[in-house]
This record gives structure tokens, C-alpha cells and sequence, in this order.
């Protein structure tokens, strides 16, 4: 018997935590029993375009994003749906426009139409605020909701049931390994005595990197030997290379990277002074590796995991520099046992939606 196959329906799939939580997902399922395909929002190739061919999965792509051509978007969406009646369950990763392709998947008889729920607000941009408006309409016409956390799913689903899913990730990988932590130094010019203070995100508003160069710079003039790794690209990397400019080396940009054990190993302490989030994968990887984690206290409080995550508010940086530098910097010597008796070993995540994805196709064929 073939693999069921489901369609996962995205913006994109560049590195982001969405697209790792799928990623980790789709790693981890017994492809198979199930395989996943891509619906695109953008047509450009993409981070995990490579790997997910490799894994078996088809990737389409539409272009509105580009184009904002919406009645086009809509007559692809219909010609797409008509040409795959293959498709028993679709799993809607983008809110925004779940408005359009949840009723057009029901036209077309698909009858699993799961939604899931990454966030808990928006950028404040005009984007930002029109996918807002538009995500206000995604939840009519969902057979099923998931989310990453309490918050993001009371943000997206007003009111309305829904299943919290843990971002779950392969914890075991993320272990520190001195090794690789002193051979990932080297490679970017750092001693073992420095101070690394990291960050893993998209340069965008949300991720607040603006005021994370202004703890950093509090940090910096009390510990001149202090460093900054950020990972990562996006709009706004440009303007923070140009804002952290003054600080010359001590801030260190080294774009997307796949293999992120290396650098969580090379950090000392993880920050995350972000304007809003879900629950971040990031989060659940850092806590693996057994980082202390300081964190804005937008975020969910569920994202602690048992390693004493410290949530401080976005007010002066300052404030932020004596938490870090009030103590040694040590990593939480069981990690791994809090994040897997927490739940967000990405086997049990993954076991959940596998069985999901089969008993839904099969009550609905």
C-alpha cells in the first residue's frame, strides 16, 4: 500500500521555526505510512526544497505572494485541488490566507483540514496587520486545530478547541560536546574565555534585534571580551549589521547554518528578546543543549522547560545585562531528561501526528 500523503500548506519553506518544527516531523514519521507534500505561497527555491525531495515529498509552488494577483491565485488554487483529489487531509501552516484555500479544499471534498497555530500576534507593519485580519477567518471551516502552545492557540482560535502540539525537536542531537564547541570557537575567531551570548532567528520585527544589539552593547562595556553569535537572515539583517557596526568583531552574523549543534555548543547563553512569539522551537533546541535562556516575557511561560529559563521585560537593557552577568553562566547539567519529560522529544510529536494523519485518512476514504 502507497503512503498516505498529506499536504502540508506553507508560505514558504525557508529556515524558520515553523518550517523546522515540520522539518523535524517529517524527519522523524514512518514515510512509509505517510509522506508529506508542499504547497508554496512563493515561487523561489528554498532552504529545505533539496531535503524534501529527498525525503519523497512534492513541492508546488503558487505566487501570490509575489505578484498579489488574487484571482489568479484563486483559479490555481481550484485547478490545483481538482487535479489532486489524492489529497484526504491538508495541514494549513498559513493562517492569512487559510481563508481561501480551507473552502476551496472543501469544494473540492477534501475532508480533513487541519489548522495549526505558530504565533500569538503580528508585525505591526501593513502585512503584518492585514494577515491578522485575514487569519480571523481561518479558523471557519477547519475540521481540526492544533497549536504550539496556550497562547497561540487562544490567539488564532477564539475560543474554539484545539490540541497543543509541542514543538517537538530531536533533543539527544543538541547535547554540548566540548569538542565541537572549542572546534566551532576556532572556526570564528573566538577563545574559550569569551563570553558568547546567542540568538537564533529571522531578522525581522518580531525577533526585536534592534533592542538585542542594546543588550548586548550593556553587556559589552562591563565585559569587553563578551561576543555576540546571531544566525540567521531575512529583511532587516542589512540595517542590524549597520546598527551593530560601531561594535566591530565582538558581533558576529553567520547567516543560516544547518548543522546548529555546533554553534549552541560555542554559546554560553541564549537570548530571545522578541516582541511576541508561540512557543519557538529555538527554545525547546537551546534547552536541549542545556543553555541558560533569557527571554523576553512575551513569550509563553510554557516555553520553560525545568532549566530555570529567565523571562525579563523589554524594558531597559540594562536591566538584561546584570541578569546575565550576576552569576556564572552554566549549562543545566539534565537537560535532556527536563525536555523529553516536558514532552518536546520530537518522537512523540511526530508518533501523535503520524497516527492523526493515518486515522483521519482512513475514516474519510
Amino acid at each position: 500500500m502507497p503512503p498516505v500523503r498529506v499536504l502540508q500548506i506553507v508560505p514558504a519553506m525557508n529556515a524558520g521555526g515553523m518550517e523546522t518544527f515540520i522539518m523535524n516531523v517529517y524527519r522523524t514519521i514512518d514515510r512509509q505510512k505517510v509522506q508529506f507534500d508542499f504547497l508554496y505561497h512563493y515561487d523561489m527555491p528554498c532552504f529545505y526544497d533539496e531535503e524534501i525531495r529527498r525525503l519523497g515529498g512534492n513541492i508546488y509552488k503558487l505566487t501570490v505572494r509575489q505578484d498579489n494577483r488574487l484571482f489568479l491565485y484563486l483559479r490555481r488554487l481550484n485547478e490545483f485541488f481538482r487535479a489532486h483529489p489524492e489529497y484526504r487531509v491538508i495541514h494549513g501552516h498559513y493562517s492569512g490566507f487559510g481563508m481561501f484555500y480551507t473552502p476551496i479544499a472543501r469544494r473540492h471534498g477534501v475532508p480533513v483540514r487541519a489548522g495549526h497555530s505558530h504565533n500569538t500576534a503580528y508585525e505591526h507593519n501593513l502585512v503584518g496587520q492585514l494577515d491578522r485580519l485575514m487569519s480571523w477567518f481561518f479558523v471557519y471551516g477547519l475540521t481540526d486545530r492544533f497549536a504550539c502552545g496556550q497562547e497561540a492557540g487562544k490567539a488564532l482560535f477564539h475560543g474554539r478547541d484545539f490540541v497543543f502540539l509541542p514543538n517537538g525537536v530531536d533533543a539527544a542531537s543538541f547535547a554540548p560536546d566540548e569538542e565541537l564547541r572549542l572546534e566551532t570557537r576556532r572556526q570564528l575567531g573566538i577563545s574559550d574565555k569569551e563570553i558568547v551570548l546567542g540568538h537564533i532567528g529571522r531578522f525581522n520585527q518580531q525577533k526585536n534585534h534592534p533592542y538585542l544589539i542594546e543588550i548586548f552593547g550593556e553587556v559589552l562595556r562591563r565585559q569587553p571580551s563578551a561576543r555576540l553569535l546571531l544566525l540567521g537572515d531575512g529583511p532587516e539583517r542589512p540595517a542590524i549589521e549597520k546598527l551593530a557596526a560601531p561594535l566591530g568583531d565582538r558581533v558576529i552574523f553567520a547567516g543560516v547554518q544547518s548543522n546548529t549543534r555546533a554553534y549552541y555548543s560555542a554559546m554560553d547563553a541564549f537570548l530571545l528578546p522578541s516582541l511576541f512569539e508561540g512557543l519557538p522551537v529555538v527554545l525547546a533546541e537551546a534547552q536541549s543543549a542545556g543553555l541558560p535562556c533569557f527571554v523576553s516575557d512575551r513569550v509563553d511561560r510554557g516555553a520553560d522547560l525545568g532549566c530555570g529559563m529567565r523571562f525579563l521585560p523589554l524594558g531597559s537593557p540594562s536591566a538584561w545585562a546584570d541578569a546575565l552577568l550576576e552569576k556564572p553562566l552554566e549549562r543545566c547539567p539534565d537537560a535532556l531528561e527536563k525536555v523529553r519529560a516536558a514532552g518536546y522529544d520530537i518522537r512523540h510529536t511526530a508518533a501523535w501526528l503520524q497516527d492523526f494523519y493515518l486515522n483521519a485518512y482512513e475514516e474519510n476514504s
